[in-house]
Formats: C-alpha cells, structure tokens, sequence
C-alpha cells in the first residue's frame, strides 16, 4: 500500500500511530482520540501557557477583562487565574470541567539524609589526595622563604606538650636521658621540694668504681605554667638581660634565668659560702649537688630547724650572727645582692647555712640593688625577733654589709658584729625608733653622686649621718707621680707628706688638683726638641751601618734555599 492513499479510520494496525499523514493537509487521526487523552492537563503550566500554538493563541485571547485590564483579578495568583479558565473552556467544549494540572514536584532545598549521603560520597573520592601528616613550616611562609615543594613532619600534639608536676614534658624527659646516657646522674627519683619556678628531684650517679653512690639534685625550672610572673623588676636593668626578656618566648626566657643561677651559684661556691656546687646545665635543667645527708634526705629549711637548748643563751643569736657575716660576704665577695633571702631560701644542718635559690640574685649595678637588700635585711630581722633574738637596728646592718672597709672572713666578722653590738645608741623612745626604721626601708638611696637630689643640701649634714655615708670613698687615690710632686712642694712649704693639714680647713692636700704643665710639641722648649732630633739622627745613622746591603742579602737567600733542595 502507498503511503499517499488514504487509509481507513479503522483500519490501522496496533503498532502504528491512531495518526496518518495526508498530502496537502497533514496529519489526520485515523481512529477516535480517547476523552481522557483529549482532556488530559499538560505537563506544567509554564509549559501550557508560554507554547507558541494556535491554542493558546485563542485561550489566551478568552482571559478576564479584569485579568487584561491590569483590575483586581491580576492581583491574585496567576496560577489560578489560569485554571479557572481552563476549567470554564472545559465545560464549555465537552460539558466536564478540565482536569487540574499536576502539581510541579520540585526537591526540598534543605539538606536532608540523602543529600548528606551523597556529600559524603563526594567528597570521599578527594579523602585519599589530602595530606594531613605534612604540612609547610609557618616560620618559613611568614618569613617569606621559599621552599617549593617542601614540607615537614609535624606529628605534634597535645600530649606533646602536656606537662607532669607542671615541669615534665617530652623535651625535659628527653634532657634528662641524655644526662644518664652521658653519664650525668644514673637514676632520677621523686621530687625533693617544689616552688613557684621550679621543682627539684632528687637523682643518684653510681660511680664506675663501685664506690657507694653519690646522690644529686636537679632543679628543672617551670616552662609552660610560669607561676612565678614578677620575673621583670628582677631582669630589668640586669646587664645579663641586655635585651630585655623574650615574653613572647617562655622556654628562652627560663633558660636564661637558669644560666643566671647557675652563674650565681659559681660565684658563691668560689667564696666559700656554703651553697649547692652547680655541675651541670641544660637548657631549663640544672645539675647541682645534693645538700643533705647519706641516705638521701634533704636538710630542712631554717623555718623548720630545731635548735637545742643547751645553755642559757638563745642559740638563734649565734645562727643570725653568722647569717650577717654571709650577707656581708654575697656582697663584697660575689657582688651580689640576694634579693629574695628568708628563712625559705636558707637550710640548716649542725650549726652551719647553707644558701640557696640565688637565681633572682643581682648585682650592685642594678638599679634596685638597694631596695633589695633593705627587703632582705627586713626578712632577716623579722624571723629572727619572733624567735626571740635580739636584732640590730637595719640602718646599722646596712652600713656593716655596705661598707668598704672592714672584714670579710671569719672569725673578724663575728667580732666585728659584737661591736656592733656594744657601741649600738640605747632605745629611749620604741615609737621613734620604729619610725625611724620605716623611714630607712623606703628612704631613697642613691647609688652614685649623679643620683643625689640636692648636694648643697647634703652638704651640710654631717657626714655619718648620710644614708649613703657607706657608699662615699674616705680617700683620694693618688698617681705616685702626682703624690711626689705633691710631696717636694709640701717640704719646700714647710708641711709633712703624712697626711698632715696641708691647706687652712682642708684635710686633703689641693695641689693634686692643679694643673700640670701643658701637653703637645708646641708647648716644649726648643732646646729639648732640637736635642731629641739628635739623638733620634745618631740612632738612625747606627742601624744604618749595621744594616746588610741588598744584594749580599739576596745571596745568602739564595744560597740557603739551595742547600734546602
């Protein structure tokens, strides 16, 4: 059959379409379109009402007057003006109104369990490219270093930096391994003491000898908890602290403060005063040997010693009589002021001190060196009167401990704090003199001359009654060549060389202070220049005959380099 001819309505087979193609008029159906195909709703209503066709045309063309004219109906939603519409064209056309179009299921927008699902899925083909073992230095990025393609291990973590008794970390354990490894100590203990900046073990080194084992202390200092947070009035105007503490770098600032006892430490052990001999030092780690006896137990501290009664004197007197002449000793010795010295810093064993816990020492260059003995002065006095002991007036042990003249071994130092004692100005008025003290321990003391307020003021005020009348120098030093001149003009005058009054009201000879003659080669006299040139010609024409020509020079260069070959 040709596909021109018509075909019979009913005549079509099951597979082929109820539509048939006719020349010069199209498509025509060849069996009757069900009702519910014909009243079946489009897809969506976008779809219905933007497709170009002759339908829509005319439907559009059907809308409310109210709807074109822009009147109450176009406030409304649009969708229902619509299906309104199509429910009357319906009606009109087939009696039954329009089926209603489907509803436009779109997904939710929040993420449920599917889409989390499917993330996950996602993401899970990227898991495998991220590296989160290896990172790039920071220090290096900021600095603007450039390391194309190169990254560092960074297996850090909080147990890392996690601390035990506030000092035992992973880097500390590591110290103290290497000191056993080296040979150092053998074994590490429990801890002897704790404070506010560090802790002290206890440790035992067995010698190679098999002789009996020598027990040690380790003072590890406090690195990531810093109790102890006045560390600045210490450091600031120490010349060892130049440049200031590194408070953006806790462990360099510790390690610096342990170099500074450990320094401290030397000096005392090289004096004499009874202290901890420093062994070894590492990082925040301090080696140092062990006060205490045989069996590994420490000496107790001077607040908790027991002394014996055993006669009728207080037998603290003899204890702070001996603590003076260690005082006067750190000072003039080592140069050193304590400033931190209690009854807490301070061990006691058979009548002998032993000094510890130097590492906020400081020298008398620092600006509140003074202060700091005063402080020290006034925690001595004060543990030793609540222990009954009759005490010196502080302006009296600070004019002992600062002056320049005077003892500083034993037994001169006992005895020279028995005068003290003997020549000490009775106590008439308790009130005065307890002011008079307070005063002293926040009176300002000047250092050096530069720092005197008001020297016109100061001047007349006798002389022993100076705050800093301690500090001032009693002579003069004099050149010996100045003092022999001094002394011939004294003898053509008529006065002694020994100290004698030289001028009227003045104990100190004042020619020292006179100029001498003036310097440079134009204030010399001419018959001394033209004598020293002179005598520099006659030297000069003296090497000159002595000296070799050139070429027997070469000669026996070359001769001796000859033999040599």
């Amino acid at each position: 059959m040709s596909s021109s001819e018509p075909v019979a309505p009913g005549s079509a087979a099951p597979h082929q379409p109820p539509y048939t193609y006719q020349p010069n008029q199209g498509y025509a159906p060849t069996e009757p379109i069900p009702t519910e195909l014909a009243n079946a709703a489009p897809h969506g209503v976008d779809e219905y009402l933007w497709e170009d066709s002759d339908d829509d045309v005319a439907y559009s063309d059907e809308l409310d007057d109210d709807y074109l004219e822009g009147g109450e109906g176009n406030s409304g939603d649009i969708t229902k003006q619509v299906n309104r519409q199509r429910q009357l064209q319906g009606a009109a056309n087939n009696g039954a109104p329009t089926a209603l179009p489907r509803s436009n299921a779109q997904k939710p927008k929040a993420n449920n369990s599917n889409h989390v699902d499917d993330l996950d899925s996602e993401l899970a083909k990227h898991a495998r490219k991220l590296k989160t073992d290896l990172i790039i230095d920071d220090d290096d990025f900021w600095n603007g270093d450039d390391h194309t393609g190169e990254v560092k291990d960074k297996d850090k973590d909080k147990a890392d930096r996690a601390t035990n008794e506030l000092v035992m970390d992973q880097r500390t354990r590591m110290i103290l391994l290497k000191m056993i490894s080296r040979g150092i100590v053998s074994e590490v203990h429990g801890a002897i003491s704790t404070g506010k900046e560090a802790n002290v073990y206890g440790a035992v080194l067995d010698p190679l000898d098999g002789t009996r084992p020598l027990h040690r202390a380790i003072k590890i200092y406090k690195t990531a908890i810093l109790v102890f947070k006045d560390r600045e009035r210490y450091i600031t105007g120490e010349h060892r602290f130049k440049r200031g503490a590194n408070k953006k770098n806790n462990r360099e600032m510790v390690k610096q403060w342990a170099e500074k006892e450990f320094r401290n430490l030397k000096r005392l052990h090289a004096a004499g005063i009874p202290c901890p001999e420093p062994l070894e030092l590492k990082s925040h780690v301090l080696v140092m040997e062990f006060l205490g006896n045989k069996r590994g137990y420490a000496y107790p501290r001077l607040r908790d010693a027991t002394l014996s009664d055993e006669g009728t004197e207080n037998p603290w007197r003899p204890v702070y009589i001996q603590l003076l002449g260690i005082m006067r000793r750190l000072f003039r010795v080592c140069n050193l002021v304590h400033a931190d010295l209690s009854e807490y810093n301070i061990l006691y064993d058979k009548n002998k001190l032993y000094i510890i816990d130097v590492s906020q020492s400081v020298e008398h260059e620092h600006p509140r060196a003074l202060e700091f003995l005063r402080m020290d002065i006034k925690n001595v006095g004060d543990f030793f009167r609540r222990k009954g002991v009759d005490t010196l007036q502080d302006r009296a042990i600070f004019d002992f401990i600062t002056a320049i003249d005077g003892p500083v071994e034993e037994p001169e130092l006992s005895e020279a704090i028995e005068r003290l004692y003997e020549t000490r100005p009775s106590i008439q008025d308790a009130a005065t003199e307890e002011v008079d003290v307070e005063v002293f321990r926040n009176q300002f003391i000047p250092r050096t001359l530069d720092e005197v307020y008001d020297m016109e003021r100061d001047a007349k005020i006798p002389v022993e009654q100076l705050v800093y009348n301690s500090m001032l120098a009693n002579t003069v030093s004099v050149k010996p060549e100045a003092a022999e001149e001094g002394s011939e003009e004294d003898s053509e005058d008529g006065t002694t060389a020994d100290g004698d009054d030289r001028s009227e009201g003045s104990e100190i000879d004042q020619s020292i202070f006179d100029k001498g003659p003036p310097r440079g080669k134009k204030h010399e006299d001419k018959d001394e220049k033209r004598q020293h040139k002179q005598t520099v010609k006659e030297e000069k024409r003296a090497k000159r005959a002595e000296k070799i020509p050139k070429a027997k020079k070469k000669r026996i260069i070359a001769t001796t380099t000859k033999k040599r070959k």
